[in-house]
């Protein structure tokens, strides 16, 4: 896509890289480049300088309707809604909508792996990536990977190489207009999520689903059999089929009846959920022909990423787990799952309007002392953990509710005893309190490193 002299407007710079990335991108292809955030200089103050020495005009803490209508093309951060009445008049005046993830796909010389779902998308991403790169094949990561410039690794990659990608259902929106999908698509599994964004679970689910729609029948796509969803959509794959399942105890090509053992159970993530993304990571591995050995080996020594029930540290006998990426309630449910320890819960936050599901009988069942941040996701889970203790003839387990994060966290560590896990899982979103779940996630490391 040639965007020489092209008015190009980057709305959404953020503090990820995605914004960041389609500026750099835009300004060195020869485009004549704005960039408009509603966020305020002084937050955006780190995204500024890294893009400094570049022809880039900055319009911050508003959105001008001018800059829209003076705009040949608008590239959208994958959290600006397609139905931004900004975006709606840049269309108006003729402006072409994309995304970065879409002018990546449009200049990759590599092959795209595609990797989604609503949880366990990061996780799959990175031990698949981590299996291919002890491969030995050339292997990039990007995507919805915290700090990656996605379309800043365009010049690294050539025909050989390999490129796996972690996609959202915002970033996937982005392939629909060119009718593309990646070469590899692999689906973790659909939960509801983000439907203060989307009408309702179709349309999220459809979004999902253009990790794989326009493949061809050359195309490869990898799909969780123990999930409803993906289930399904793995019978309308148009190209080669393959299923993981744990239930069934290995995976399997679609039609077929032969299975193939799941045998990497050696690994040190916790959690049923994490045994289906290794399950998934590895059946692809095999598709694109990486050795059993290599496969069991770099499964031994993942540890997981942070945010991700990572476990930091162990002080006085308890155990310390980060898992801020808990934004919704079946993470936090299945965060709680994956231990059999005394739980000492930290959690709560800001609601998306998701069904709590089992979360609260699981904090009731399995949780000796939960501590929450204020929030309105938490003023939605409070009465549910009371009916539920009502239910198990149980007391309530909550301690308190904070609007403090250090006074939250202190009296959280008050109740701990040697021989708990510690587990930051929030459940809901960060905003309000947190500039987003990273920010929390290493506002809560530093703050138990520190002690």
């Amino acid at each position: 896509m040639d965007l020489r002299g092209k008015r190009v407007l980057v709305m959404g710079l953020g503090l990820q890289g995605s914004g960041m990335a389609a500026a750099r991108y835009a300004a060195q292809q020869g485009a004549q480049v704005r960039v408009t955030d509603m966020k305020s200089p002084e937050i955006l103050a780190p995204s500024v300088k890294a893009l400094a020495g570049l022809p880039i005009e900055f319009i911050l803490g508003q959105h001008r309707d001018e800059d829209f209508i003076w705009a040949e093309m608008v590239i959208r951060n994958p959290g600006v809604p397609r139905t931004s009445r900004y975006l709606l008049l840049a269309q108006e005046h003729g402006a072409r909508i994309e995304m970065e993830i879409g002018l990546f796909f449009l200049a990759c010389p590599g092959r795209i792996i595609g990797v989604t779902g609503t949880r366990g998308k990061t996780t799959t991403a990175s031990l698949l990536y981590e299996i291919l790169r002890a491969s030995g094949a050339p292997t990039m990561l990007g995507g919805n990977v915290a700090g990656v410039e996605t379309l800043s690794l365009l010049p690294q990659i050539t025909r050989e190489t390999q490129v796996v990608l972690e996609l959202s259902s915002w970033q996937l929106e982005g392939l629909e207009p060119h009718q593309i999908s990646p070469a590899v698509a692999v689906m973790t599994n659909i939960y509801p999520d983000h439907l203060n964004t989307y009408s309702g679970m179709e349309e999220y689910a459809e979004a999902k689903a253009n990790i794989f729609r326009h493949q061809t029948s050359e195309g490869l796509a990898i799909f969780n059999y123990d999930n409803p969803w993906t289930r399904r959509f793995g019978e309308e794959a148009p190209g080669q089929t393959w299923f993981g399942s744990l239930e069934r105890g290995g995976s399997f090509a679609r039609g077929s009846q032969e299975l193939e053992p799941f045998l990497f159970y050696d690994t040190p993530l916790p959690g049923r959920h994490n045994r289906e993304n290794i399950l998934l990571a590895t059946t692809t591995a095999r598709r694109l022909g990486v050795r059993d050995e290599v496969i069991a080996e770099t499964v031994r020594r993942f540890n997981g990423i942070p945010h991700r029930l990572h476990e930091f540290r162990e002080r006085h006998g308890v155990r310390f787990i980060n898992d801020s990426a808990s934004t919704t309630p079946v993470a936090g449910q299945v965060a709680l799952e994956a231990f059999n320890s005394p739980i000492l819960l930290f959690a709560g936050g800001n609601t998306k309007h998701l069904p709590l599901e089992l979360w609260p009988q699981r904090i009731v069942e399995r949780c000796r002392d939960v501590v929450l941040l204020a929030g309105s996701g938490t003023d939605e889970l409070v009465p549910a953990i009371q009916a539920e203790a009502d239910k198990q003839e149980k007391n309530n387990p909550v301690r308190g509710v904070f609007t403090d994060f250090r006074q939250a966290l202190e009296t959280a560590l008050e109740l701990a005893r040697p021989g708990d896990v510690f587990l930051f899982s929030p459940g809901f979103t960060s905003f309000g309190m947190f500039l987003n779940e990273f920010d929390r996630g290493d506002q809560f490391v530093a703050a138990i490193q520190a002690l």
